[in-house]
């Protein structure tokens, strides 16, 4: 490889760029974070020519292999796709994830801790005013962000910037890998302080609460009990026992009527929704088993599959609210096979590391799975979140020697 890791270049500051917009925009705004992948997508090109091609991992094969059959059932079907240009581009999130393994290689070997805590503080500082923001619009009906009052226009539960499930989600996730720096401090330290992870801690605690998003909280406990085998083994091990008592429990409670708890009973009226979901979505899988219905077109086919099949819930549209479900309804069987195959073996390869680093992400992916049971976490926060840490992680798992063929 012939460039000076020593010496920065219009390259590095164009990755920087870019990375300043995705931690501005991550948790506040589609439009900003979008900037992200049009900044760096030059450097992309520049780096793999540079560098030159790579051995890429089973699970980059694999996320590589869902883009380009998703690209292609939606190709065959382009005439039925409602909204062409919005179903093709999510397929960049999966091209990105791997090709962003070249630019930031090329960043962190070059970037200073001071240039790296820039962007850091710049996403601490959207998602401690993110939750002013979402505090003023849900509890008083002021919108910061506009500077107006506007009664009764978000929901009751806050929001941050965005929509409250998305807000309690992408927190609960972060939460985890706040966690896993805290367990880790000392390799850390250089980037961020103390003071920082306690405010990053604290703030993303308060999202989950004030948000009331299940899931989240489920994400949560789940990822960080896998966590704990690792640091507390006892404390992690027996969590995960309380965690299998608590599901049962709570199953068994919902079952027999004995709370009406929206915590503690799973037949409230939003699950019943879900529900209708899930078998909105089997439907489509069984309707479609082969192409499926194209990329991101589960949701405007829900009316039509509901009346079809007599489905309860007529009323209520939209995504699945399971990843595997709307990757089996948009992309057929074998677009789920190659999802689920991209999910396993990036955990195989994490696993398999052992170091610090690969377990903190693997405690982030299980808290990705577990919370995507009952909510899509591909929606624009979170997307751009779990496919930066996967180049991240390819970079950690890939040798130096690997980038210098």
């Amino acid at each position: 490889m012939n460039t000076n890791l020593n010496q920065k270049d219009q390259v590095f500051n164009f990755i920087n760029i870019s990375l300043l917009f995705f931690a501005l925009g991550l948790t506040s705004s589609p439009t900003i974070v979008s900037a992200y992948h049009i900044f760096i997508f030059v450097p992309m090109i520049f780096t793999m020519r540079k560098i030159g091609k790579i051995k890429l991992t089973k699970s980059s094969i694999f996320l590589l292999a869902l883009a380009a059959w998703g690209i292609f059932v939606t190709g065959i079907q382009f005439s039925t796709i409602v909204k062409p240009f919005k179903a093709f581009q999510e397929m960049k999130y999966y091209l990105f994830a791997v090709g962003l393994i070249w630019p930031l290689w090329y960043y962190f070997k070059k970037a200073s801790p001071k240039e790296v805590k820039r962007i850091l503080n710049l996403l601490l500082f959207t998602i401690v005013v993110g939750l002013f923001v979402g505090i003023a619009r849900s509890k008083f009906g002021f919108d910061p962000v506009k500077w107006k009052m506007v009664p009764g226009k978000y929901h009751v539960r806050v929001g941050g910037f965005t929509n409250y499930m998305r807000y309690g989600y992408s927190s609960a996730l972060m939460l985890v890998l706040g966690v896993g720096a805290c367990f880790n401090f000392e390799r850390v330290k250089d980037y961020v302080s103390k003071t920082w992870l306690g405010i990053f801690l604290t703030f993303n605690t308060l999202a989950i609460i004030l948000s009331e998003t299940r899931g989240a909280l489920l994400a949560v406990v789940c990822g960080l009990s896998f966590m704990l085998i690792k640091y507390r083994p006892r404390i992690g091990k027996s969590l995960v026992g309380i965690g299998v008592l608590g599901v049962i429990s709570i199953g068994i409670i919902s079952t027999l009527k004995m709370s009406d708890h929206r915590y503690l009973n799973i037949n409230d009226g939003s699950n019943k929704k879900r529900m209708s979901q899930f078998y909105s979505a089997a439907m489509a899988i069984k309707d479609n088993p082969v192409f499926g219905l194209g990329a991101d077109q589960f949701s405007y086919n829900v009316p039509s599959i509901k009346n079809k099949y007599d489905i309860w819930s007529k009323e209520y549209a939209g995504h699945s609210h399971n990843i595997f479900l709307e990757h089996g309804a948009n992309y057929g069987v074998v677009g789920l096979v190659l999802f689920v195959g991209f999910l396993l073996f990036w955990s195989v390869e994490l696993f398999k590391a052992r170091t610090n680093f690969s377990w903190v992400c693997l405690s982030y992916l299980v808290a990705f799975v577990m919370g995507g049971q009952v909510e899509l976490l591909f929606d624009v926060i979170n997307s751009h979140l779990i496919f930066f840490i996967y180049a991240v992680s390819q970079i950690h798992l890939l040798s130096d020697d690997v980038f210098q063929a």
